[in-house]
């Protein structure tokens, strides 16, 4: 069989023929068709099946379970997860099935003891939009327990520092002792007690606010805070704050008789243990305080060293945050004095036989210093100055010059000072 050709010019201009020709009967055409497509539309009303997935589900009737004394256990995200709903809706309102035009719950209205359960999954479209088909999953499994309140005790404890500066009122400390929380009774009854942290970081001011609660059981477990129905419970902290400044105490200008004390002895130190003492108060007023003064300390007539109490004089308008007694050391010792020997002749000590000794410089001027009752008796007949050649053999030599000031004892306790401190020593021995 003979299949003819095909003239490609004349099918190209055919179809050309066919949509520049006749167009407003082509128009015509369309517009019945919309016609009609709308009539179907609306009139006819055709059906379609939606699958709308991440629909969102609630618990319907918890208040009155609650009311009845049992609750839900267990995680809410866990147990009511999103599900997917099959929704039967005409054409026209295909487009507005969403997952928020519908409700999807777990019905607890008929629940009356504590125990496990499978309950369906009922939902519904607004506005009439549809009608569910099929819901994916069906069912949610529910544990349901009884609802008791119980007492724990709070404990406040505190992280961080005060900035330098400041302080806390520790015993003005306002906190929440004790919580009541309300949840299921398996979990409830596992928490023994709760602990706020109050963190003390760059406070500067009295602190007065509710902070969360971490709930331990009674191994020190944290036990999560889902588990309680209702308002979560805080603890309330009032802890006043203040700014805080270290003092020195003054202690010279409370000394009364400081120019009267026994004959010939002087005060050489006056000190306060501790020596600072902290004040709290306003910033303005303490930026004023420099020192703090003590009650008068009399010291007429004092001679010897001795640790007295002092009473401190607190400020107007600031707090002492240490003991207003403090202890005081009175250093008193007799005054030390000097006195000077010129050209004193310096002695040999340990010359053996008739050995002729020569020194290179003969005299030396000594300077004693030390307290005065041992100084100002002294006369110069009381002070030698020597070198000693004991067991030396003919020859030269550097020696050390020595002192010696009544008897040992003295020369260790007085302070002394030599014009010079060695001599040549030259040891001949006689012809």
């Amino acid at each position: 069989m003979n299949i003819p050709k095909i003239d490609k010019k004349r099918l190209i201009q055919g179809f050309k023929s066919f949509f520049t020709k006749n167009m407003a009967l082509k128009v015509i055409a369309f517009v019945f068709a919309m016609l009609l497509w709308g009539y179907v539309l609306t009139d006819q009303k055709p059906l379609r099946e939606k699958e709308v997935p991440n629909v969102a589900t609630s618990f319907d009737g918890e208040a009155e379970l609650i009311a009845q004394g049992y609750c839900v256990r267990g995680d809410r995200s866990e147990i009511l997860q999103n599900v997917t709903v099959k929704v039967r809706t005409q054409i026209t309102n295909y487009a507005y099935v969403t997952p928020s035009s519908i409700v999807a719950s777990v019905s607890l209205r008929n629940i009356s003891e504590a125990r496990e359960y499978d309950l369906p999954i009922l939902a519904t479209v607004t506005s009439a939009l549809g009608v569910v088909q099929s819901i994916t999953p069906a069912t949610v499994h529910v544990e349901i327990d009884a609802l008791v309140t119980k007492t724990i005790p709070i404990t406040t404890t505190f992280s961080g520092e005060l900035p330098e500066g400041y302080w806390a009122d520790m015993d003005a400390l306002s906190t929440t002792s004790r919580l009541d929380i309300t949840g299921p009774k398996t979990d409830i009854s596992t928490i023994t007690h709760g602990e706020c942290v109050v963190d003390l970081s760059e406070k500067t001011g009295t602190i007065y606010s509710t902070f969360d609660v971490t709930f331990y059981d009674k191994n020190n477990n944290v036990v999560s805070s889902d588990i309680i129905i209702g308002t979560l419970p805080t603890s309330t902290v009032r802890l006043p704050i203040y700014p805080m400044k270290n003092v020195p105490i003054d202690v010279e200008s409370s000394l009364v008789g400081a120019d009267n004390l026994a004959a010939n002895h002087e005060i050489i130190k006056a000190v306060a243990t501790p020596a600072t003492v902290r004040l709290v108060g306003d910033q303005a007023t303490l930026d004023k305080i420099e020192t703090v003064s003590l009650e008068p300390i009399g010291i007429n007539g004092l001679d010897t060293t001795m640790t007295v109490s002092g009473e401190l004089i607190v400020p107007d308008g600031v707090r002492l945050l240490d003991s207003e007694t403090v202890s005081i050391l009175l250093e008193v010792r007799e005054m030390v004095i000097s006195q000077m020997y010129e050209q004193l002749e310096i002695q040999v000590h340990g010359r053996q036989g008739r050995a002729n000794v020569t020194l290179s410089i003969p005299a030396a001027d000594l300077t004693i210093e030390g307290r005065y009752s041992l100084v100002s008796m002294l006369s110069r007949s009381d002070v030698q100055l020597f070198v000693d050649v004991t067991g030396l053999t003919p020859g030269v030599y550097k020696l050390p010059v020595s002192v010696l000031v009544r008897d040992a004892d003295a020369t260790i306790e007085l302070t002394t000072k030599i014009s010079i401190t060695e001599v040549t020593v030259t040891i001949d021995q006689p012809k």
